[in-house]
């Protein structure tokens, strides 16, 4: 056998060994991404079956004590909707998490177009779920109603992993039942401890501006909501200023449908996330 053969032979058989490893590691890579995504739907059932709606449970994790090198913390979410048929459940984060502006700029934007609205679903969903727990999110389809209290157009529906919560949801999680039609809605623009979220620390250092120790709802913020505020004149918000507006909640708790300016820098972001366990 010549020299030349032998090479022939050896180079054949290292390129065998090498594709008979990479088939091993692939079919282990994709058993263990089975297991892990199994265990997590289990994690998240074993949660979702002791709790009713108002309960919160653990969901990915996120920076929230500000201590960026002991690690991110778990996620708590409140039940806001639950449906058993199908295992699925609609969660809303119990604290501000971040702060980001609703858009970069002062523009004419709705929340399809809003560059929280990416921020959200590329860099935010990745930092706060892995591989096993993404595949337990489902896209939620958001019907982006018109302001109710004004008729600001809040753009087209969206299909979203992490989105904000709207007025919509504010009237559907948040505001009193005892109330009907337009006391139900004038009920939302008082304060209400129900819709109060207080900040991490980490959203804290990254710009929301909370109340005061001395004062009532110490450390909470205000939240940026999905519905397009009430356009106005240009006006000053003590950091930007801002021709565009994006409804709110207050540190109180009361809802502000005339908004805040869109791309105001110290408006917290509390998610929304549909999961299915």
């Amino acid at each position: 056998m010549t020299l030349i053969i032998k090479k022939s032979i050896f180079i054949i058989f290292i390129v065998f060994c090498l594709l008979i490893f990479l088939t091993t590691a692939s079919i282990a890579d994709s058993t263990e991404d089975g297991y892990d995504v199994f265990a997590q739907k289990l994690f998240l059932k074993e949660q979702m079956d002791n709790k009713n709606i108002g309960d919160s449970i653990f969901f990915g994790k996120y920076e929230q004590n500000g201590i960026i090198h002991d690690g991110k913390e778990f996620v708590e979410w409140i039940i806001l909707k639950k449906d058993k048929d199908d295992n699925s459940a609609i969660l809303i984060s119990k604290f501000i998490l971040d702060c980001y502006p609703f858009n970069g700029f002062s523009e004419n934007v709705t929340w399809e177009t809003s560059s929280l609205r990416y921020h959200m679903n590329t860099a935010m969903l990745s930092e706060m779920f892995n591989n096993s727990e993404l595949a337990c999110i489902l896209p939620t389809f958001l019907l982006n109603s018109p302001n109710i209290f004004n008729g600001a157009y809040s753009g087209q529906p969206t299909y979203d992993y992490l989105f904000i919560p709207g007025i919509d949801e504010m009237i559907a999680f948040y505001s009193n039942d005892n109330f009907i039609n337009e006391a139900r809605l004038n009920e939302l623009k008082r304060p209400s401890k129900n819709r109060v979220c207080y900040a991490t620390n980490y959203a804290i250092s990254k710009g929301v501006r909370v109340m005061a120790e001395n004062k009532e709802n110490a450390g909470a913020g205000n939240y940026f909501l999905r519905t397009t505020g009430l356009p106005g004149r240009r006006r000053w918000f003590g950091n930007v200023y801002a021709n565009y507006f994006q409804a709110y909640v207050s540190e109180n708790g009361s809802v502000v449908p005339e908004g805040t300016g869109i791309n105001s820098i110290d408006d917290g972001i509390r998610p929304m996330v549909q999961i299915s366990y």
